[in-house]
């Protein structure tokens, strides 16, 4: 009696182990199928790099996380970095980024760099930003994909480092800044911030906020 009731114990947790495992999997190829893949994220349309530009700094507001640098032994803990875009002499795309850069609570710095602007792929959407980094005395990049902008106040911006077998990108390797040409966003903007955020699998409630409350002095001069 006593095995018998083991037995029906055993099987019944193997049942529910397996009911389990079948609703995580149906969630995840749930969340996993709303994931766009790369090729088919819409960004924005007809973009303007001169109006995006506009002779005006783009700050960073809301972001997930900052894009790794390399040469530096502690990761990026949080930035209140700005955007500078413009074009040379020689017609050239360019971009000036200045800010403080903080590895901890106790650890920062103020950065100023300037760097070429790429578009890649045809999509004058599709940015890639080119700088020199004085720590590894390479060319350092990283994406700068714009998904829209009003060319006012807001632009959402998203990168991918990593694109997985399925076409979609690796989460821990997925980008997601908000830029505005002041310190703050309205609500109308954030909800479409929201709307573009879930379009590529983002909850924009979890990003961090910057404050540009102090700004290194690199940042402030900058046309504002």
């Amino acid at each position: 009696m006593v095995q018998s009731q083991k037995s029906t114990t055993m099987i019944s947790w193997s049942v529910r182990l397996f009911v389990l495992a079948v609703c995580f999997t149906r969630t995840v190829c749930s969340q996993s199928s709303t994931c766009p893949q790369i090729s088919s994220i819409p960004f924005q349309s007809s973009f303007d790099f001169d109006r995006f530009a506009g002779e005006l700094k783009w700050n960073v507001l809301l972001y997930n996380k900052i894009v790794p640098i390399e040469g530096l032994d502690m990761p990026v803990n949080k930035s209140d970095l700005s955007f500078l875009f413009s074009r040379n002499s020689n017609n050239t795309q360019t971009v000036t980024i200045a800010g403080r850069v903080r590895l901890a609570p106790t650890v920062a710095f103020c950065l100023e760099l300037e760097g070429i602007v790429d578009s890649l792929s045809g999509n004058a959407a599709k940015l890639q930003q080119n700088y020199f980094n004085p720590l590894t005395k390479k060319l350092f990049t990283f994406n700068f994909w714009v998904l829209h902008t009003d060319y006012k106040n807001l632009a959402v911006v998203y990168a991918c480092e990593k694109t997985m077998v399925d076409g979609t990108c690796n989460h821990s390797d997925t980008y997601l800044w908000t830029l505005s040409r002041g310190t703050s966003h309205t609500p109308a903007e954030m909800k479409t911030i929201k709307d573009v955020g879930s379009s590529v699998c983002m909850d924009v409630t979890h990003l961090r906020h910057v404050s540009h409350k102090s700004p290194c002095a690199a940042a402030e001069r900058l046309h504002s």
